[in-house]
C-alpha cells in the first residue's frame, strides 16, 4: 500500500462505516487518480474537503436519526434535561422578582438607576429568551428554536468571556453571571437542537414516569434556590438581640446551604438511577455529567467553602470539572456495558 493511499484511507475513516462500505473505494480511486506524480501526502484542499464532508454526513445522520448510533438519542434526552434546568433558573428568577424589587426600593434611586436595574434584573431578558426557545421546541418549531438557541448561546459565550477576562471592566459582573451553570446548560440545549432529533424527542424517550419525576425534581430545586423559600425558612430564627443576631443568621445560612447541597446531591442520585436503565439513557447520563459535575462542585463549595478551590467555580475551572465528570461517567458506562459487566448483571438477575 502506498503512503498516499494509506493517508487517504485514514482520512476516509472519519466517515461513518456504512458510508465507507458504499462509497469508500470509489472515493479512494477518484482521489488517487487525481493525485500528482510523486505525491506522498493529501493536499490541504483535499484534506479540508474530506473532513468537512465527514462532518456534514455525520450531522445529517444525527439530525435524521439514521444509523445505529445511540448518541443522537442520548443528546436529545440530555438536551431536554438541559432545557428543563434552564426553565428552573427562569422560575427561580421569577420567584425572586418580588424580593429583588423590595431590595431595589430600599436602595432608592441607586436601586432603580440603570446600574441597579442591570444588577438586579439584568438577566431577565436572557431567561425570557430561553423560555421562548423552550416553547418553540416543545411545539415542534425546531428550526425557529435552533436559530434562537444558536443566537442566544453565541451572545452568552461572548458576554461570559468578557466578564471572565475583564473582571474590573464595566458590567463584567453581569458577564460572570452568564459564565455560571447556565452556560453549559445553554450549550447542551443548543447542541441537542442542532445535532440530535431534539429535546421533544428526548422527552418521549424518557417516558411518562421519568418525565414526571424530572419535572417534580426540577420544581423542588427551583423553590429550594429561591429567595422567598429562604426568607420563609429563616422566619423567626434570626430575630434575636445583638450581638447574637449575626451568629444566628450565619447558622441559618449554613443550614440552608446544606439543604441546597443535599437537594442537588439527591437530584444527581435520582438522575443517575433513572438514566442507568438502558444503553441510550446511560449515554445521556455521560453527557449530563458535563453540567452535573460542576453543579455538584458548586454545591460542595457552598457548604465547604475551604474545601473547593474558588477557581473550580469560575468558567475555565468549571469546564475542566465538566470534562473530568464526562470522562469518569463514560468510563463507568464502558465498564457496565463490557462483556464482564453484562455477565455480572445476568448473574445478579438470576440470583434474584
Amino acid at each position: 500500500m502506498s503512503t498516499l493511499e494509506d493517508r487517504y484511507r485514514r482520512l476516509l475513516g472519519c466517515y461513518p462505516a456504512a458510508h465507507r462500505e458504499t462509497h469508500g473505494q470509489e472515493m479512494l480511486d477518484v482521489l488517487l487518480s487525481a493525485a500528482r506524480p510523486g505525491q506522498t501526502r493529501p493536499s490541504l484542499a483535499d484534506t479540508a474537503d474530506l473532513l468537512s464532508g465527514a462532518v456534514r454526513i455525520r450531522i445529517r445522520r444525527a439530525l435524521s436519526g439514521a444509523g445505529t448510533s445511540l448518541w443522537p438519542d442520548a443528546l436529545a434526552i440530555t438536551g431536554f434535561l438541559a432545557l428543563l434546568l434552564l426553565m428552573v433558573e427562569t422560575a427561580r428568577f421569577i420567584l425572586n422578582v418580588p424580593t429583588l424589587v423590595d431590595v431595589a426600593a430600599s436602595l432608592g434611586h441607586q436601586g432603580f438607576g440603570s446600574y441597579g436595574l442591570l444588577y438586579h434584573f439584568g438577566t431577565g431578558p436572557y431567561w425570557l429568551a430561553w423560555t421562548v426557545i423552550a416553547m418553540l421546541a416543545w411545539r415542534g418549531l425546531r428550526r425557529q428554536a435552533t436559530i434562537g438557541a444558536c443566537t442566544v448561546a453565541a451572545v452568552q459565550i461572548a458576554f461570559a468571556a468578557y466578564g471572565t477576562a475583564f473582571q474590573d471592566y464595566a458590567y463584567a459582573y453581569l458577564g460572570r453571571d452568564f459564565a455560571g451553570t447556565s452556560l453549559p446548560l445553554a450549550l447542551l440545549a443548543t447542541a441537542s437542537l442542532v445535532l440530535s432529533p431534539g429535546p421533544r424527542h428526548g422527552a418521549r424517550l424518557l417516558g411518562r414516569a421519568r418525565l414526571a419525576g424530572a419535572v417534580t425534581v426540577a420544581a423542588i430545586l427551583a423553590v429550594l434556590y429561591s429567595y422567598p423559600a429562604f426568607v420563609l425558612f429563616v422566619g423567626h430564627r434570626a430575630d434575636t438581640e445583638p450581638p447574637h443576631a449575626m451568629n444566628a443568621l450565619g447558622a441559618v445560612v449554613r443550614t440552608w446551604s446544606e439543604l441546597q447541597a443535599a437537594g442537588v446531591l439527591a437530584a444527581a442520585v435520582l438522575a443517575a438511577a433513572a438514566l442507568a436503565r438502558d444503553r441510550t439513557s446511560r449515554r445521556a447520563l455521560v453527557l449530563f455529567a458535563l453540567i452535573g459535575a460542576p453543579g455538584l462542585v458548586n454545591a460542595a463549595g457552598g457548604v465547604l467553602p475551604n474545601s473547593v478551590p474558588a477557581a473550580l467555580m469560575l468558567l475555565p475551572g468549571s469546564l475542566m470539572v465538566g470534562m473530568a465528570g464526562l470522562f469518569l461517567a463514560d468510563l463507568c458506562r464502558r465498564l457496565v456495558e463490557s462483556p464482564a459487566g453484562a455477565r455480572a448483571r445476568r448473574r445478579v438477575r438470576s440470583s434474584v
